[in-house]
């Protein structure tokens, strides 16, 4: 009987013992589950950062895109802007030239306009001038190029065969040349001899010492050395600016008619008119006191001229200079 019952004292200790344990089961079991717990929670924060993570990479590389397709565009923009700034410059720069030619142009016009204008007034005192030429019979004018040309006999100017200015034939030339010598700016006097293939190219004289010689070659001596006479006399006995004064000598080329009969005597002339200068010619001894000489050549054939003669101005016929 004794030996069934326990003391009182080792059932409380026992009892305790199991209380403990199971206190501290209890505390492990709450333990575990609070971990279980906040395991759990650290590995949804986990999950949540790894997600924003993918989507910061995810908005990371859409804006590296984002920022290469800028720059691209900003590269095509400036490509386009720069291509369009050389486009405008180039029609600027050609619109600038299509000004200039026009301006060009319309100075053209107007210089041409005014040579016209001044071309009409020249040839109208011209033609009233050589239409008031000749006391018992109407002058020999024609029209040549919508100017008109006098035509002079060379009996008017020259004896037959003779290279010097008759008294009446220098004051024809002077009379010409005192009435447009201020006008003539633009254009220039010329003065054209001709002669004939026979008669008067050789005098009788001339035919006697040499009947073999060339009629032609003396036509052209003869009508050369007249126009170097023609220039000397414009130079140094009128008013008529040098420079604007052409003299040649044609020999028995360009015949009005046929050399034969009275044909002779119409064909020995001396043609003069007032045509607008090819060229402005400036002498390069403009500064010099010597004065230029008037030379002729005769020409080789009906095409070359062969004297001409130009001069800007006079000497003075007080001082030589």
């Amino acid at each position: 009987m004794a030996y069934f019952i326990s003391s009182p004292t080792r059932v409380g200790r026992s009892q305790g013992v199991t209380l403990f344990w199971g206190l501290i089961s209890v505390c492990f079991a709450f333990a575990a589950c609070f971990y279980y717990v906040k395991n759990s929670e650290n590995e949804r924060i986990a999950n949540q950062a790894s997600d924003q993570v993918s989507l910061l990479r995810e908005e990371n590389q859409t804006l590296t895109s984002e920022k290469a397709h800028l720059e691209s565009s900003r590269a095509e923009a400036e490509s386009q802007l720069n291509t369009r700034e050389q486009l405008v410059q180039d029609k600027e720069a050609q619109l600038a030239q299509e000004e200039t030619t026009l301006e060009g142009m319309g100075r053209q016009t107007q210089n041409q306009t005014q040579q016209n204008l001044a071309q009409v007034v020249m040839v109208k005192k011209f033609d009233d001038v050589i239409r008031k030429i000749g006391k018992d019979t109407p002058p020999d004018v024609v029209e040549r190029g919508g100017r008109p040309v006098l035509r002079v006999p060379n009996a008017d100017l020259f004896a037959p065969g003779d290279t010097a200015l008759k008294p009446e034939g220098k004051a024809l030339l002077s009379q010409i040349a005192q009435a447009i010598s201020g006008q003539l700016g633009t254009f220039e006097l010329r003065v054209v001899t001709y002669t004939d293939t026979e008669a008067e190219a050789q005098s009788p004289d001339s035919q006697k010492k040499d009947a073999s010689s060339d009629p032609h070659a003396a036509s052209w001596n003869l009508t050369s050395q007249r126009a170097a006479t023609l220039s000397r006399f414009l130079r140094d006995q009128t008013e008529a600016p040098f420079l604007n004064v052409l003299v040649i000598g044609r020999g028995d080329a360009e015949p009005i008619v046929s050399n034969s009969g009275d044909g002779h005597a119409r064909n020995r002339r001396v043609e003069i008119t007032v045509t607008p200068l090819p060229v402005p010619f400036h002498s390069p001894d403009l500064d010099k006191p010597d004065r230029p000489v008037a030379s002729t050549a005769p020409a080789k054939d009906a095409t070359d001229s062969s004297s001409t003669a130009k001069k800007d101005k006079k000497p003075d016929k007080t001082t030589g200079h």
